[in-house]
């Protein structure tokens, strides 16, 4: 008896540590404060690629704002043309908060390696100095038939399809590049995570940022679409065949019905 409770104890011991290691093994940080580049596995499934990026030209057509979020010591907000001066938490009402469709979103398709992203920017607005530092503790996707949402309950902005894993972080050092308007970090979302969408439906990104170790502390921090340029005359797009793909099903049922009604 005395070896069989010796063994269920160890037994007990052994299942704790593997719970409590499986459960720290989940929390991931990219640090572009001190590295360049960095991945992070989010849920339902896909990988995202976060980038540190050399400062980017920001002018008309070149970035398209949709979300600027400020509050300190944290922040948090999502896009909407449903904001006004009583957001639903850290939005900034303005032309540069508004809804997306996923066709906006489209605009934005590269490929890299043989994977395919939603190519995204992020501008940070922190203080110089020891101040400069902020943490990207939360980021989100969801779609929505419907547009201009307003709640505080996020899961009621549509269906998930990309979320970071709670305690994931990313790191961002803003005097790395000269200040706002010039860019920090380039997110690479998988466009498999939004396998169905429709290109009418409302895309809304949530983030949040700021925790004890690296604060929110200055400006507003603003998310854009990086949209791809318009191909020369003759020129094949190649973002043409994964939109394809993502649409397929719907176009072919479309000509199924096309068929039946002649």
């Amino acid at each position: 008896m005395k070896i069989t409770r010796i063994s269920s104890l160890s037994a007990l011991l052994i299942a704790a540590g593997a719970l409590l290691f499986a459960n720290g093994a989940r929390a991931a940080v990219v640090d572009l404060i001190n590295g360049d580049s960095g991945t992070l596995v989010g849920s339902p499934g896909g990988t995202a690629i976060f980038d540190f990026t050399q400062p980017q030209p920001t002018g008309t057509g070149v970035i398209q704002p949709f979300l600027r979020l400020q509050n300190d010591p944290s922040e948090q907000g999502y896009n909407t043309s449903g904001v006004t001066p009583a957001a639903p938490f850290d939005d900034k009402a303005g032309i540069w908060t508004h809804d997306l469709t996923f066709a906006d979103l489209m605009t934005t398709a590269v490929t890299i390696n043989g994977q395919n992203y939603f190519k995204l920017l992020l501008d940070v607005n922190e203080p110089n100095g020891t101040k400069s530092t902020i943490t990207m503790t939360d980021l989100r996707f969801y779609t929505s038939s419907q547009g201009s949402l307003v709640t505080t309950d996020i899961s009621q902005l549509g269906t998930l399809r990309w979320a970071m894993t709670p305690g994931d972080q990313v790191l961002l050092d803003a005097s790395r590049n000269h200040g706002s308007g010039s860019g920090d970090m380039f997110a690479y979302i998988p466009v498999s995570a939004f396998a169905g969408t429709s290109s009418s439906d409302f895309v809304y990104m949530y983030c949040a940022f700021g925790n004890t170790d690296f604060q929110s502390q200055g400006g507003f921090e603003e998310w854009s679409l990086v949209v791809n340029p318009i191909p020369e005359a003759g020129t094949f797009f190649p973002i043409i065949g994964l939109l394809a793909a993502v649409f397929s099903t719907q176009f072919v049922r479309r000509r199924q019905l096309q068929q039946v009604s002649k």
